[in-house]
């Protein structure tokens, strides 16, 4: 018995494999590949199909013999919606196999976009370019000028770049950073638990050679040299 087998990765993707039963045991035969969404898995779903159905297949040894098929569209409901209503039907024609030509991550961002705004960071700071800023950032941890792909990737339109650079400034002139802290301790106050709190501490260098009002030489574990910033991390209960 063969037949086509759908499995979940580690990774969160499905696999669409051929797969049969040899001595009550289940063997399988190929990997035809690994999906990310629906259209990639009907995609593989209808490659898998093939091979098993290809007269000129000779790569899977399943000890039965593959009978071609022939599929054609089903024609239209009506026969005058693109024709004139006088015309007879034509001949059947058959469509090419669909292509994937784009994909993004778009459930991948409402979901960062809803735990930003859990702990109240779009009423302490109401700027959609900043949250966006973020976003890429946890996503992706890259330049500012190469924000435009990661959020391109999420289906997201960025704001130029002197549009993110006044934004970061203006996040930093405007307290962006103690407007987030009491949001996310008024959050903890309500919704957490105080009894237990954890605290750790770390530092980011940057390759620059100037220090300014935000990164400073200091002591690194990593024995650096470079300007550099504290960053803090609470956790309650």
């Amino acid at each position: 018995m063969v037949w086509i087998r759908r499995v979940r990765t580690a990774s969160g993707a499905t696999a669409v494999q051929i797969a049969e039963f040899v001595d009550g045991r289940r063997r399988i035969v190929r990997h035809v590949g690994s999906a990310r969404d629906d259209a990639e898995l009907g995609l593989l779903i209808e490659q898998a199909r093939r091979l098993l159905t290809d007269d000129a297949q000779r790569e899977l040894d399943l000890g039965i013999t593959p009978k071609a098929v022939k599929v054609e569209m089903v024609p239209p409901p009506a026969a005058g919606l693109f024709a004139d209503s006088g015309a007879g039907p034509g001949p059947r024609q058959l469509v090419a196999r669909a292509h994937v030509l784009k994909s993004c991550s778009g459930l991948l961002y409402e979901a960062l976009a809803g735990v930003y705004a859990y702990p109240g960071f779009d009423d302490a700071v109401d700027d959609e370019v900043f949250r966006d800023l973020v976003i890429a950032r946890v996503v992706e941890p890259t330049s500012l000028l190469d924000v435009d792909r990661v959020l391109a990737e999420m289906g997201r339109t960025s704001a130029s770049l002197s549009t993110r650079k006044r934004t970061l400034r203006r996040a930093s002139a405007g307290g962006y950073r103690e407007r987030i802290a009491a949001a996310c301790f008024q959050t903890a106050c309500t919704t957490g638990d105080l009894s237990l709190v954890l605290y750790d501490v770390t530092t980011l260098y940057f390759e620059a050679d100037k220090e300014d009002d935000l990164r400073k030489v200091g002591y690194s574990k990593e024995r650096r040299v470079d300007p550099q910033i504290v960053v803090g991390l609470l956790v309650d209960r």
